[in-house]
């Protein structure tokens, strides 16, 4: 989805969320492999070309849903302001 068509978007959290979801997929299988690299003690000294790499590929990946990424945040925490409330007290 490009981000031009979000704005034209009723306000729904779920709607953004679910635009989102497969990018944070593809993160949360990232951060399993670093988890995996860094306990590893032969691959251990690669870790930091590797995620430099990763974060390479993940600006260049969500580059383009920015606007997508930051609106699912802010949906997120207008329908449920305890999690707003909880990264201020943090």
């Amino acid at each position: 989805m490009k981000d031009e068509a979000v704005t034209d978007k009723e306000s729904n959290p779920l709607d953004y969320y679910n635009d989102v979801r497969p990018l944070l997929r593809h993160v949360r299988v990232m951060h399993r492999f670093f988890d995996e690299v860094v306990d590893e003690e032969p691959y251990r000294k690669f870790h930091p070309e590797l995620y430099g790499a990763f974060m390479d590929i993940l600006k260049q990946e969500l580059a383009p849903h920015a606007l997508t990424l930051a609106l699912a945040i802010t949906e997120l925490e207008d329908a449920f302001p305890e999690i707003a409330n909880a990264l201020e007290e943090s």
